[in-house]
């Protein structure tokens, strides 16, 4: 009786320790999957607008006009593909990981002023514009992973280097309309004038994120994902259509931010 005791004691023994074992699922080796989600970068959207009434400045001479500026922030869909490399070590997993990323990452930011002044029966006007259109056209992050595994789960946090590239294009346009013709305050003929500047680099910075994963079958697996991706600030050179018109240098730049926060969610097969 003893003898059936203990063996009975060392099956139960030998069951529960291959029931813990399947409950550690396998994570090693090679994957490669596709991931999809949404970005947006740290600025907040911002816009302003005033105008300015007809006042008198001098006898019969009256000054009026209007400012507007505006400022979007990058916000929208990214999608890409990546691959990796895990080595695990009980329920410890440690790994390799890196992808490259596109969508809808760009922003916009604007601003316009219109002035005009009239004596009598003469008017002049003046409307200065300029946009910058800023983008991320593409990036990647190599990273390494630590996390650990549990009921076929994989709970892990993440830290590497991100690359990318950002461009930008900029428009500056003078509008004069006057019927005194270039014996304006400014001595150009009515119409409109523009000048244009484009840029692109390439951007090196941190990244770092948690996410979790869930094995569904020994080969796939799915799950989602918080990173932040440390591009940095972007100075963009300005165009001036007024400098061009007197050849004057170009405007002062802008800083853009290019740094976002991404969640994603990943579909991957394992090796």
């Amino acid at each position: 009786m003893r003898n059936i005791t203990l063996l009975a004691a060392a099956g139960c023994m030998v069951l529960a320790t291959s029931a813990q074992a399947q409950d550690i699922a396998d994570w090693s080796g090679f994957y490669a999957g596709v991931l999809a989600g949404y970005g947006l970068d740290r600025t907040q959207e911002e816009s302003s607008s005033s105008i300015f009434p007809p006042t008198e400045v001098d006898d019969g001479l009256f000054y009026s006009g209007s400012s507007f500026s505006s400022q979007e922030r990058i916000e929208g869909l990214v999608g890409g593909i990546g691959i990796g490399y895990n080595f695990q070590h009980d329920q410890f997993v440690l790994g390799l990981d890196g992808d490259v990323n596109f969508g809808q990452l760009d922003k916009t930011s604007a601003s316009s002023t219109f002035i005009r002044m009239e004596d009598e029966d003469d008017f002049f006007a003046l409307g200065q514009g300029n946009e910058t259109t800023f983008g991320i056209d593409w990036y990647s992050t190599f990273a390494l992973r630590a996390g650990v595994t549990f009921d076929g789960w994989l709970v892990y946090a993440k830290a590497g280097a991100a690359v990318g590239n950002v461009s930008s294009s900029s428009t500056s346009t003078i509008s004069v309309d006057s019927n005194v013709g270039a014996a304006g305050p400014i001595p150009v003929p009515p119409g409109t004038y523009s000048s244009h500047a484009a840029s692109s680099q390439l951007l090196f910075g941190p990244t770092f994120g948690i996410g979790a994963e869930k094995m569904l079958t020994p080969n796939i697996s799915v799950g989602a994902e918080y990173s932040y991706v440390g591009l940095p600030d972007v100075s963009i050179p300005q165009p001036n259509a007024l400098g061009g018109l007197f050849g004057g240098g170009a405007g002062d730049p802008i800083e853009v931010t290019s740094s976002i926060h991404v969640v994603k969610g990943s579909l991957k097969y394992h090796f």
